[in-house]
């Protein structure tokens, strides 16, 4: 099929054109052409690269402190135990879960962190006087299959938890409590 443009429209253009390259060659200023961009964002994955990711936080639920107060820890899966007056409410508590994505057969991860003897403070958002200690860290990280190998060994994608015991003293001020751990994995 041929395009057909009227020969008005062909000569103005080509005038145009003309003008526009003879103002260039000659130092006089010529009208600006106007001209579209368009920014694009590229993510590259390099062979090799691991990285962890966090998929949900650590949340012990709604609980009653009681008048004595005591503990509640929380386990890796999902089970809630408690200590004292202090009592689980429900809430939907749940362990920290991370995913690691590494390169088969080629680094081997280890977990190093937190540990059982590590602890971190959580500080009431509302009154910052106010604070609980999430304390014995556990972790699901070091799970074996079969003959006692590695989980992670033959997957580059792999999910973990992290959870631990929260120290509630006797009537501890209501509302919510926020403290921050980091989660460590070494390559090998």
């Amino acid at each position: 099929m041929d395009l057909l443009f009227p020969a008005c429209a062909l000569r103005t253009t080509s005038l145009a054109l003309a003008a526009t390259l003879a103002g260039s060659f000659l130092g006089v200023p010529t009208a600006a052409l106007a001209q579209d961009n368009l920014s694009v964002r590229s993510v590259v994955r390099l062979p090799g690269e691991t990285r962890i990711e966090k998929q949900g936080d650590l949340h012990f639920g709604d609980i009653l402190a009681g008048n004595t107060g005591g503990t509640i820890t929380l386990g890796v899966n999902g089970a809630v135990s408690t200590t004292g007056t202090v009592q689980s409410l429900g809430g939907d508590p749940q362990p920290a879960e991370f995913v690691i994505t590494r390169t088969l057969l080629a680094d081997f991860p280890t977990y190093s962190g937190p540990a059982g003897s590590d602890s971190v403070l959580l500080t009431h958002i509302n009154a910052p006087g106010e604070t609980m200690v999430l304390r014995n860290f556990t972790t699901d990280f070091n799970r074996t299959i079969f003959f006692g190998l590695p989980a992670y060994l033959f997957r580059t994608s792999y999910d973990f938890r992290v959870a631990g015991t929260l120290d509630v003293e006797g009537d501890q001020e209501p509302g919510q409590y926020l403290g921050f751990f980091t989660v460590t994995i070494d390559y090998d």
